[in-house]
């Protein structure tokens, strides 16, 4: 991962004091695997944006846009912090061209392909399909992931200028890319994770995309899961949720 110097940098010109700055680093970082569309050069392809999704044989094509494709192989121990499998590939689907509301769940679908099923690139059917975005690699970086928004504790008293220092100094720490896998949620309105009643359990992170995913949308969506669901690779039970700026 890359280094914390600015971040700690910032901190200290705020006058935060560093024992603090410490702790909280300690107590809440994360790894996050970030995948960004890129050149060959850049390593190994962990997925795709766009195209048409690479769906099982014997299973219908959902009647929503393509986003992207994820090979959980290529994702290495330790990018995240998330008891992810250890093959298969994610195929995300959602359609945000009408606000969508976390209560529903007719506007995205996830489908998670086991490594021995076959598959085979198309649409859906109908008379009028839904987009099809333009076809991009998917290359990994390890990059570090710490809350944007941080509240005062007892144990962090200057937790929320905290969170408002990661806000300010992520993009100088982070490689950024159009799908996170795993971290915190970048958190404008709601926190898709804490902020919405799911139910009970330990609620993660599962995948972020942003705003570069669909070209004109300026919202995100965050996949999230229960950690003990996500280990036993019962996605189904996966929630979607949709934040815009502002």
């Amino acid at each position: 991962m890359r280094s914390m110097h600015p971040f700690r940098d910032l901190a200290r010109e705020q006058g935060i004091p560093q024992d603090e700055v410490e702790r909280w680093l300690d107590a809440a970082a994360r790894p996050c695997a970030m995948l960004g569309a890129g050149e060959s050069s850049d390593g190994s392809v962990v997925g795709r944006l766009g195209g048409l999704p690479p769906m099982p044989e014997d299973e219908p094509v959902p009647d929503l846009p393509f986003l992207a494709s994820v090979d959980l192989a290529a994702i290495p121990p330790g990018a995240t912090d998330l008891p992810l499998p250890k093959d298969g590939t994610l195929l995300f689907f959602a359609d945000t061209s009408h606000c969508p509301s976390w209560t529903r769940h007719d506007w995205w679908r996830l489908v998670h392909v086991p490594a021995s099923r076959p598959v085979s690139e198309r649409g859906p059917g109908g008379e009028r399909p839904p987009q099809v975005y333009p076809a991009r690699d998917l290359y990994l970086v390890i990059d570090p992931s710490l809350p944007n928004r941080y509240d005062y504790t007892e144990e962090f008293p200057h937790g929320e200028e905290l969170g408002e220092v990661w806000w300010d100094i992520s993009g100088d720490v982070q490689t950024g890319g159009s799908v996170q896998i795993g971290g915190y949620p970048w958190v404008w309105n709601n926190d898709p994770v804490t902020d919405y009643d799911h139910g009970p359990g330990d609620w993660v992170l599962l995948a972020e995309f942003g705003s570069a995913v669909v070209e004109g949308d300026m919202g995100r969506v965050d996949w999230v899961i229960r950690r003990d669901d996500l280990a036993a690779g019962r996605f189904t039970w996966a929630r979607a949720c949709y934040d815009m700026v502002g």
